[in-house]
């Protein structure tokens, strides 16, 4: 979901929510809706104190796991330059073919595995190759024994850089389940439905108030939305800490 589609939404719905009061204020009188608002008043409480309380869960989710997967981005992207910076230690033939296949991988989770991850919500798994491939480069390299060091050290960076991979992975295909949204915008069409069927006895500042709750609550909805999947939308994450990371490698195979 872009801008323009959120925008379009919470539009939507302010305009929804105005023709809603406005129907209810001409077919419905005005003291048929004082006698029930006692009612309705203590009804609608209780209802958006569940609202309330499920709508803060579901962000908090939302925001949680972007913030998660954004988290996991930085620690690969670390470990992965801190590979390459161990492998400029070696002797030329192996750092150059560490170097390479490293420039490999990350050039394909840019250039490949990203608009996987934002169209199919998954990995892509010719990246997944050319990182196992990465691994066994770096597990079968022949170093003297005051290099083993070394060796274990892009070994344990390797394996932090995969873990912290299918975090990204699950990230991209981790989401609110429908059941969930759909309970959410019930409730949030039940307590339009109480606002447009409040005792305001103007037509126009019932539409206007109708339309401003509607709106509120939609653009929380929205923005939870497009945290929802971290990968696509208006708010996906974007490649560029590979994209600096691949110029820095690119720069020590030069050396």
């Amino acid at each position: 979901m872009g801008y323009p589609a959120a925008l379009l939404v919470i539009a939507l719905a302010a305009l929804a929510a105005a023709l809603a009061a406005m129907v209810v204020q001409r077919v419905v009188g005005i003291e048929a809706r004082r006698k029930h608002h006692e009612v309705g008043a203590a009804v609608f409480l209780q209802l958006g104190v569940v609202f309330a309380v499920l709508l803060a869960f579901v962000f908090n989710e939302a925001w949680g796991e972007y913030n998660e997967a954004a988290a996991a981005i930085n620690l690969e992207v670390g470990a992965m330059h801190g590979v390459g910076m161990i492998a400029a230690t070696l002797p030329a033939a192996q750092a150059d073919a560490i170097l390479s296949k490293e420039r490999a991988y990350l050039e394909s989770v840019v250039a490949r595995e990203w608009p996987v991850m934002a169209a199919r919500r998954t990995e892509d798994p010719g990246t997944d190759l050319k990182l196992q491939a990465l691994i066994q480069e770096v597990a079968n390299l022949k170093v003297a024994d005051d290099q083993n060091d070394k060796k274990a050290t892009m070994l344990s960076l390797l394996s932090e850089a995969h873990a912290q991979r299918e975090t990204r992975i699950f990230q991209a295909g981790s989401g609110i389940p429908a059941a969930l949204w759909c309970v959410l915008i019930c409730l949030t069409v039940t307590l339009s439905l109480f606002v447009a069927l409040s005792g305001i006895p103007y037509r126009t500042t019932a539409a206007a108030i109708s339309a401003c709750f509607s709106a509120g609550i939609a653009s929380i909805l929205v923005v939870a939305r497009l945290l929802d999947y971290p990968f696509e939308g208006a708010l996906a994450l974007p490649a560029k800490d590979f994209v600096e990371v691949i110029g820095k490698i690119s720069g020590l195979l030069m050396h």
